[in-house]
């Protein structure tokens, strides 16, 4: 049985994020430690952390409310023009993670870790990226109501292509919203 938490901002859980993090992108020395708790400080942030049934810590997903001055949103208003920042980076919650330990993978856990976080999320938008390679991430988003608003998008000299994606949350909320009056009548 898989038991998802929020994240409590303790250290002890940004290690295990951080372990998970080194093991599946198997880098020796990272940043990530650091990052999580950087993160976990923004307006907005939200995360959540995935267990097993022996509490090891096997997904988690993060992201936080982004705000003018921060680096990755200097680097997407960068790339988009006035028309794609103004709608997709006003009122935006920046998905920064999605990570599910390879053994939990093709049983739904990604797809259930980005809804759960997505939908506590009280933004218009929220906007990720993910490399251009990574056909599996993409057709996750695009199942979930993702499009892409951008392609070829380099974060950095030393980084291949990746794709910038955005969502509507009105629209999910809208959606709800109707779902929910009809099982009421």
């Amino acid at each position: 049985m898989i038991i998802i938490k929020q994240f409590d901002h303790s250290v002890h859980v940004a290690e295990e994020m951080a372990m998970l993090y080194q093991a599946v992108w198997q880098k020796e020395e990272d940043d990530f430690f650091e990052r999580i708790q950087k993160h976990a400080n923004y307006d907005g942030f939200l995360g959540i952390v995935a267990y097993s049934d022996t509490n090891e810590c096997i997904g988690f997903a993060y992201g936080y409310k982004s705000e003018d001055g921060q680096y990755y949103r200097g680097l997407l208003e960068h790339e988009l023009t006035v028309e794609e920042a103004n709608e997709w980076l006003t009122d935006c919650f920046e998905f920064v993670e999605l990570l599910v330990h390879p053994s939990y993978r093709g049983n739904g856990l990604g797809k259930r870790l980005l809804e759960k976080l997505v939908n506590n999320c009280s933004m218009k938008t929220s906007v990720l990226t993910t490399k251009a390679s990574n056909l599996a991430a993409q057709a996750l988003y695009a199942k979930s109501g993702w499009v892409v608003v951008k392609e070829n998008f380099f974060p950095s000299a030393n980084d291949g292509p990746y794709v910038i994606m955005g969502k509507d949350l009105r629209r999910e909320e809208l959606v709800s919203k109707l779902i929910q009056e009809g099982k009421e009548k």
